[in-house]
């Protein structure tokens, strides 16, 4: 099984154990200033298993990846005891793959996104203020991708870290690691 499949898997066994946001990973990029920032977000995957995500123009996120696309990104399954951490470069997604992505999501969750999507992360005066503009949305304005819409993925991911605690005197730690050369993946267990 290949390093993206087993997190796959592994995201899967999550949700069935009962964690309804088993695709829920840290982020962690740096800024121009070489500070480190990281934060949640929901993660996707097309159908070789690379993660991806979507965010909006004025998240921090943004602004950190115009300036160096490296990031890590760590999955903390707290019902298996497990995480995963993968290190690479990030690349915009396309439009037309934010198109589809965009159908996909519920539509509660894409008319919220036509409220906040392009004022993430600035000041809320008021809770109300976001209610209201909710309620007064359009009927299936939600439809049509906002032009707020964006998202990256993963174009290399050079190491992958699986980690885990069991019943064992030991947890495991396995670590792949993406050889360019031979554009194949080595393995190696590591002392936890």
């Amino acid at each position: 099984m290949s390093p993206l499949a087993k997190l796959y898997a592994w995201v899967a066994e999550e949700r069935l154990a009962g964690n309804r946001f088993s695709h829920g990973a840290v982020l962690g990029t740096i800024d121009k200033f070489e500070q480190p920032h990281t934060r949640m977000l929901g993660v996707h995957f097309d159908k070789n298993y690379c993660p991806r995500f979507h965010t909006s123009p004025t998240s921090r996120k943004v602004v950190d990846l115009t300036h160096n696309q490296q990031a890590s990104l760590t999955f903390a399954f707290q019902t298996s005891l497990r995480s995963v951490s993968l290190e690479g470069c990030l690349v915009a997604l396309s439009a037309q793959q934010l198109d589809n992505d965009w159908l996909k999501l519920e539509s509660s969750f894409r008319r919220s996104y036509m409220i906040f999507g392009n004022a993430s992360g600035t000041v809320l005066e008021s809770a109300d203020v976001l209610e209201n503009a909710l309620a007064n949305l359009p009927v299936e304005a939600e439809l049509v991708r906002p032009a707020g819409f964006m998202g990256y993925q993963f174009a290399t991911i050079t190491r992958i870290a699986f980690y885990s605690v069991s019943t064992k005197a030991f947890a495991e730690h396995e670590v792949w690691t993406f050889e360019p050369a031979s554009k194949k993946w080595s393995q190696q267990f590591l002392i936890p």
